[in-house]
């Protein structure tokens, strides 16, 4: 389940070196889980899958950080929850402009002991928005049903905070664990409900595995994607292009 807050694409004018020296990416703490879960919650307020899950404003703005706070406290386990933020050293100070959470290979799905230290979490959420209870599981069990099979690194969810677009923010997330799994030649798998986020997933290295699936009946169209892992020459050649522009 992916969603950007914005374009992944560099604003006119903008160069790589100001975006490295505007953005800065590092690992999640749990100190700043609340945080990364009200950044994600608003990134996906209006998204059309959650819309059509949880019709009710006032239940989905109660509902959205609750999940986002059980997904978070589960994938930080596994070491790969990234944060951007602005202003170049990503202290503490600075506001989080953006979010990209994996699971790698084998993480998916949730084994029985973590799924018991999610229930409370989840149970939160379906207390948030107990007329959706029902759709919310149907949802849940239609994006499993489609994943590949193991091993693969699973995009759980990426946001970038409104204003934050233009900055390169999505495209910074996504790179540590592409290039991780460049190097140990493993794929990576994601779905998205746009197709302008098709197109920049594509650019990405991703292509369409399935497209227009619906994950509950009635529900938005979807697109699932896959990655296959890059040659190290070829990724070098991409860096040095990257550092001539």
């Amino acid at each position: 389940m992916t969603e950007r807050g914005g374009e992944g694409r560099l604003t006119p004018g903008a160069s790589q070196e100001s975006i490295s020296e505007a953005v800065s990416v590092h690992r999640l703490t749990c100190e700043r889980l609340g945080e990364a879960a009200g950044l994600l919650a608003r990134c996906f307020h209006d998204n059309l899958n959650f819309v059509d899950l949880i019709p009710d404003e006032r239940a989905r703005s109660r509902a959205l950080p609750r999940m986002f706070a059980a997904g978070l406290r589960d994938a930080l386990g596994s070491g790969h929850v990234y944060a951007a933020t602005r202003g170049g050293k990503g202290s503490a100070a600075d506001a989080l402009a953006g979010m990209a959470v994996w699971l790698p290979p084998g993480a998916f799905p949730l084994s029985a002991g973590r799924q018991l230290r999610a229930f409370p979490g989840m149970a939160g959420v379906l207390a948030a928005a107990p007329r959706s209870a029902l759709r919310l599981l149907r949802y849940t069990a239609g994006i499993a049903r489609l994943h590949p099979a193991q091993p693969y690194w699973y995009l759980e969810v990426v946001g970038v905070d409104a204003e934050a677009r233009g900055l390169g923010v999505g495209t910074r997330l996504l790179e540590p664990v592409l290039a991780l799994a460049d190097q140990v030649g493993q794929p990576c798998y994601l779905e998205t409900m746009t197709e302008r986020n098709v197109g920049w997933y594509r650019t990405l290295g991703f292509e369409v595995k399935e497209a227009g699936v619906r994950f509950v009946p009635g529900g938005p169209p979807n697109w699932t994607m896959m990655r296959h892992p890059r040659s190290r020459q070829n990724a070098e050649t991409r860096g040095a292009r990257r550092a001539d522009h």
